[in-house]
């Protein structure tokens, strides 16, 4: 199998089938049809086609899920930073670079906010 670069494959976890079978819920009920491969997964609620989510959208619903989990507010910043949550299931996928951005931006937030 060749990969393309800027490409890499990622195992699934049970979490990430179960949003991916929402989200495909999601679009059969707004388009009333199965998705098809060229469709968006994560799509425009207000658009009468479908259509990527504006990432600004994205962000903002990602980061209302992080905050109703409970997950660490540095945590969310070093999301808002590098555009990745690093967990321990995935940061075995991460280059040294990518964990050493990650880590800078929770130590950033721990700076900026000590009493947290």
């Amino acid at each position: 199998m060749t990969h393309r670069p800027g490409y890499r494959r990622v195992p699934m976890t049970r979490q990430m089938i179960e949003v991916l079978r929402h989200q495909e819920e999601r679009f059969r009920s707004k388009f009333g049809r199965d998705p098809r491969p060229e469709d968006p997964v994560f799509f425009d609620e207000n658009a009468d086609e479908p259509r990527p989510m504006p990432m600004d959208d994205m962000e903002r619903e990602i980061t209302e899920f992080l905050i109703a989990v409970n997950i660490p507010p540095e945590m969310i910043h070093a999301f808002k930073v590098t555009g990745r949550l690093v967990t321990e299931d995935n940061i075995h996928h991460l280059s040294e670079d990518e964990i050493q951005e990650w880590t800078d931006a929770v130590e950033e937030y721990r700076r900026l906010h000590p009493d947290n």
